[in-house]
């Protein structure tokens, strides 16, 4: 079994939460989708435990916004302030490991192309958001193809939409499908607990699993750190 996380955004009590999850399941296999900072107040912890766990990881927006290879433009303006934030906290040797990152990894998993990407990998720096109703080219990349980005979790296939905010599916041999894990450290579509996904490579089925943290916590070292207070207020609403 693989667990996909993504969408960290430097929330350490939400990633802690979800990787306590992950291992009380006993999976060791961990992919990142991404995205391991911005928003949050602990973008260097959160960069040493992804590090640390040695897993399969793609590089996302902010993580480029912060090593000044996205420019600030393309960011709203609390998204760019806190890039600027991170930019400044940020340890040296942090950087270097975000700047090895690849924009996209490819591997061959029971028979199938598993293409791992944070946003559309068929255009990885244009950043295009996809969406629960997305049914488009993209599943020319691939026949399992994981994207964070939206912040949302789902399950799509060519022909819609299979799976949203939380469940299991099994998934059919024949078909393409589009996975969202949904943002563990800034979950965005409603529901404010973590979001990650497993995928059970012999079952051939995704579970998406919901996990509670200390929000509160959260946002107290969101705006004792000066960051806009929004910040810490959003993830009490899951948006």
């Amino acid at each position: 079994m693989i667990a996909i996380i993504s969408d960290i955004h430097s929330n350490l009590e939400a990633l802690e939460a979800v990787l306590k999850d992950i291992k009380n399941r006993n999976i060791k296999n961990i992919v990142c989708l991404g995205d391991i900072i911005g928003y949050g107040a602990n973008p260097n912890e959160c960069i040493e435990i992804i590090k640390k766990l040695n897993c399969l990881s793609v590089v996302g927006n902010h993580d480029y916004g912060v090593l000044g290879k996205e420019s600030l433009d393309f960011f709203n303006e609390l998204g760019a302030i806190a890039i600027l934030w991170t930019k400044k906290v940020i340890k040296p040797e942090n950087l270097k490991f975000l700047d090895s990152l690849p924009l996209i990894i490819e591997e061959k998993i029971k028979g199938k192309k598993v293409i791992f990407s944070h946003a559309n990998p068929k255009y990885p720096e244009i950043w295009e958001y996809l969406y629960p109703d997305y049914t488009n080219e993209v599943f020319d990349c691939g026949d399992l193809i994981f994207v964070g980005h939206s912040h949302i979790p789902f399950v799509n296939s060519e022909e819609g939409n299979l799976l949203l905010h939380e469940g299991k599916i099994s998934l059919e041999d024949d078909k393409k499908y589009l996975i969202n894990p949904g943002s563990v450290g800034q979950p965005r579509d409603g529901i404010n607990k973590a979001s990650y996904c497993i995928f059970d490579e012999k079952s051939f089925k995704i579970e998406i699993i919901r996990v509670e943290y200390d929000i509160k916590k959260a946002y107290e070292k969101i705006v004792s750190s000066g960051l806009p207070e929004w910040l810490g207020e959003r993830l009490f609403l899951g948006r």
